[in-house]
């Protein structure tokens, strides 16, 4: 007998150092109560995560401060 295996779910995101230890234990707690759920997130500071959500390269970033106008444009 063989069972269709569990549906997983990847997110990827990237940005600010500050906020890393506590998102690290956020996602941690996510993936204990949702096994299928895996969050991934890189601490390259503020400019790289804007500049992965612009390239389409994460699912999600996160800054210090509020994105330039020509940023926005971009994405």
């Amino acid at each position: 007998m063989t069972f269709p295996s569990m549906a997983q779910t990847k997110l990827n995101g990237a940005g600010a150092t500050f906020p890393y230890p506590i998102y690290s234990k956020w996602f941690n707690e996510y993936h204990n109560l949702h096994s299928d759920v895996e969050i991934n997130y890189q601490s390259i500071g503020s400019g790289g995560g804007i500049a992965q959500v612009t390239a389409g390269t994460v699912d999600f970033g996160a800054s210090d401060g509020p994105m330039k106008d020509e940023q926005i444009a971009a994405f």
